[in-house]
C-alpha cells in the first residue's frame, strides 16, 4: 500500500475505505506505512481503548514510542482510566464533541512541530454515539484544523456501513479517497490501493 505521501505538499486529507473483515489488519498495515514514512502518528480511538491498542500494537510490530493517543472509550466503558497511558488525552464519551475538539486542539498545539498524522480508528463507531450530521460538523472542523495547521490526517471507515449521504459530506472533505480492502500482504512493494471516483 506504499503511495499515500502525507508529506508537506502531498496528500494531506485521506478517507481510507475498508472491508469489515480486514479492517484490523488494514489498520495495522496504515499504521505502519504512516510511521515508515517518518511520521509519528496521533490515534483518535473511538473504536477500542488506548490500552488494548498500545498491546495490539506492540504485538504487531509498531512503534508505540511515535504514537499519541486521544481515548475516547476507557471512561465511556469503565468509568475512569484502570491504567493510565502517558501518551494519552483521555475524554468521557465518543459523543462528547466538544470535548473531542478540545483534545485535537490541545495535542495538535503541544505537537504541530512535529508534523503528525492524526489517525481516526472509525468513523462508524462514531455514529453510535452520535448523528451524521453532527458528524459532519466534527470532521468539518478538524479538517479545517489540520489545513490550517499544514498537518495530515487520515480517517478510517468501513464504507457499506456509512449513509450515502455522509460518505459524499467526507469525500468533499478529503483530498483523497482510497478503498484499502484489497491490500494484499503478498504485494511486491505494488501499489494495491484503489483510488475511488
Amino acid at each position: 500500500m506504499p503511495g499515500l505521501n502525507l508529506s508537506i505538499g502531498g496528500k494531506q486529507i485521506v478517507l481510507a475505505l475498508s472491508d469489515p473483515q480486514k479492517f484490523r489488519d488494514n489498520t495495522l498495515r496504515l499504521i505502519r506505512e504512516i510511521q515508515s514514512e517518518g511520521h509519528n502518528l496521533i490515534v483518535i480511538a473511538v473504536n477500542n481503548p488506548s490500552g488494548y491498542l498500545m498491546d495490539l500494537y506492540e504485538k504487531n510490530g509498531i512503534d508505540t514510542s511515535r504514537l499519541w493517543f486521544i481515548d475516547a472509550i476507557t471512561r465511556y466503558a469503565v468509568g475512569k482510566e484502570e491504567k493510565t497511558l502517558p501518551n494519552c488525552v483521555y475524554v468521557n464519551k465518543p459523543g462528547d464533541l466538544t470535548s473531542l475538539s478540545i483534545a485535537v486542539s490541545e495535542i495538535l498545539k503541544k505537537r504541530q512541530a512535529e508534523k503528525p498524522v492524526i489517525f481516526l480508528d472509525s468513523v462508524n463507531a462514531m455514529l453510535i454515539y452520535i448523528n451524521t450530521v453532527d458528524l459532519s460538523k466534527f470532521f468539518h472542523f478538524v479538517v479545517s484544523k489540520l489545513r490550517i495547521l499544514n498537518i495530515s490526517g487520515i480517517f478510517l471507515a468501513v464504507e457499506k456501513g456509512l449513509d450515502p449521504v455522509l460518505i459524499s459530506q467526507l469525500t468533499s472533505f478529503a483530498d483523497e479517497v482510497v478503498d484499502i480492502s484489497e491490500i494484499n500482504e503478498a504485494a511486491s512493494g505494488e501499489d494495491r490501493a484503489e483510488k475511488i471516483q
